[in-house]
């Protein structure tokens, strides 16, 4: 730190008082001054000795003092800190110098010299006597700025995960605001973590439509005790890739039809999961979110090798229009671009609504294809067509897009 000091100089002016008398001054003789009449005492005044001659000089000045001030320099406001790093601690963008008055500064004096000349001193007039500078005026400087250096702009900390009901809400109000009077269910988990990324309703039952048909070849295949049979195979390849519902009602009927849930319902351990009043129609099983997400786990992990590579073949190769020539294509296909997947779709329609499925395993990192269970199922008006159901549940899915990865 510099220090700058102010001086303030006397202008030492002073004068010099000189008395001259001028001429020779006759004696006066005491005895002719005591013999002088008594009446010319009476009559006048003494006279006065002498007079007294004006000074030589002029009279004192006896101006204010003449102050030279060294202008105090650095003295700049403070400016805010910016994030560069290379500002060093305590150091002020666009400051030259921290500037403080020295305090160790004389004592204050009454002396004041008089100088030879009569003219006021300038900076670099010098006294004939040494001179004694005046206490100097303190100036508050600009208070020094703080020394702590400016915090580091760390790097953003990653985002996050948003809470699984406000990704579930936002899936449903995108849902709806296609489709208005929707009623939704959604669960999507991260099969790899067990961590649930988005949930809503996981727990309510909504109709499966044609995703049943996977307790369907499920059922079969464990009827078999998981032995290959290449004729049975084709059939549940077929059923799953086109959702052919011939294929589904010769293997329903086979195989006991409501008997082939509550089966799957007890080897998969679901409990949202019910078989359909109408023991022909199979497509009024009633699920949840949670069980088809658990229904998907099972796969993955639960049985032989051969029959998942089946069942997930068979889902990867999903036809784009379905044996009854639906697109199936909405939902998870649509939404999801760029994703890898393993689908089973679903969409009827009763008197009283319009039911409409998008269900599988999604994934983006090639090391882990089929990563995410994703579940939507829906119960829409009964006016609904599929285009626009479809749709909605496109929009929805969307919503997941960036958040799987």
């Amino acid at each position: 730190m510099s220090t700058v000091k102010a001086r303030v100089v006397d202008g030492n002016r002073g004068w010099s008082l000189w008395l001259r008398v001028g001429g020779t001054v006759a004696a006066a003789v005491l005895v002719g001054m005591i013999m002088l009449p008594k009446a010319l005492a009476d009559n006048h005044a003494p006279h006065d000795p002498g007079s007294a001659e004006a000074p030589a000089g002029p009279a004192p000045a006896g101006g204010p003092l003449q102050s030279l001030e060294h202008a105090v320099a650095g003295a700049v406001a403070p400016q805010p800190f910016s994030n560069d790093d290379s500002i060093a601690a305590g150091q002020l963008p666009g400051a030259a110098h921290d500037v403080a008055v020295d305090p160790a500064l004389p004592a204050p004096t009454t002396t004041v010299t008089v100088p030879t000349s009569t003219t006021a001193p300038t900076d670099s007039a010098t006294p004939t006597t040494t001179d004694t500078a005046l206490p100097t005026t303190t100036t508050e400087a600009a208070p020094p700025a703080e020394t702590t250096a400016p915090a580091t702009t760390s790097a953003p900390a990653t985002s996050a995960q948003p809470a699984p009901t406000g990704i579930a809400q936002q899936m449903a109000d995108a849902v709806n605001a296609v489709s208005p009077g929707s009623d939704i269910g959604i669960e999507v988990v991260d099969t790899q973590t067990g961590t649930v990324l988005a949930a809503l309703n996981t727990d309510k039952q909504f109709y499966t439509a044609s995703v049943v048909k996977l307790m369907i070849a499920l059922d079969d295949l464990q009827s078999r005790d998981w032995q290959p049979d290449p004729d049975r195979e084709a059939l549940i390849r077929r059923m799953l890739e086109a959702s052919d519902d011939d294929i589904a009602n010769q293997l329903w009927d086979t195989n006991g039809g409501t008997a082939i849930v509550d089966r799957t319902v007890a080897l998969v351990g679901l409990t949202g999961t019910q078989a359909p009043d109408d023991q022909y129609e199979w497509g009024e099983t009633r699920t949840t979110p949670a069980d088809v997400v658990t229904l998907y786990q099972y796969i993955e992990s639960k049985i032989p090798s051969r029959d998942r590579a089946l069942i997930l073949g068979s889902l990867r190769g999903t036809n784009e229009i379905a044996g009854d020539g639906t697109n199936q294509f909405f939902g998870i296909p649509s939404g999801l671009t760029g994703h890898s997947w393993a689908i089973k779709q679903g969409w009827m329609t009763l008197d009283d609504s319009t039911t409409l499925d998008t269900t599988g395993l999604v994934g983006v990192d090639p090391e882990y294809p089929l990563r995410y269970a994703v579940v939507l199922l829906t119960q829409q008006p009964a006016e609904t067509s599929w285009v626009t159901g479809g749709a909605a549940l496109t929009a929805g899915v969307a919503v997941l897009h960036g958040l799987l990865r």
